[in-house]
């Protein structure tokens, strides 16, 4: 979503944010975590923070291994300054365990938010907002009451 007022550096942050889902996930390349993120990035999530590289990545081998198959398509992004936002939808299949529940084979299709904040052309911090609740009832472990 650029516009004549972003600047090279939104540009290039921009670019590097999106390759989280369109390169990690879309592809499923967990050695891009290297080139994307800083040493001592952190990564916040509503399961707990990863901190460094490598619980980064053990992070995202868990959510693979459940969602094998999983795509993102960013929806929207703004970027202003060091933070990049983006909304993005998640589609995929749950194969694996994830957060304790097993595998029922269903499919998702669920909005996430994204805040990413970048120095030095690295990713340092990463607040992702996902709709945990929606997964949870598209994965049939919670139902809500019908009125």
């Amino acid at each position: 979503m650029t516009d004549a007022s972003t600047t090279p550096q939104q540009e290039r942050n921009e670019k590097l944010a999106r390759r989280i889902p369109e390169g990690v996930f879309a592809e499923g390349d967990l050695d891009l975590l290297d080139e994307l993120y800083a040493e001592d990035a952190v990564e916040h999530t509503p399961f707990g923070d990863q901190r460094g590289r490598a619980a980064i990545r053990e992070s995202f081998e868990g959510f693979l291994a459940a969602f094998p198959d999983i795509s993102q398509t960013v929806e929207d992004v703004v970027a202003e300054n060091d933070t990049v936002a983006m909304r993005i939808t998640s589609r995929g299949t749950h194969e694996g365990e994830f957060v304790g529940i097993e595998a029922t084979r269903k499919k998702i299709e669920v909005q996430q938010t994204a805040f990413v904040r970048i120095e030095d052309g690295r990713i340092t911090e990463r607040w992702l907002l996902p709709d945990n609740l929606g997964l949870l009832q598209q994965i049939g472990v919670v139902e809500l009451p019908v009125e």
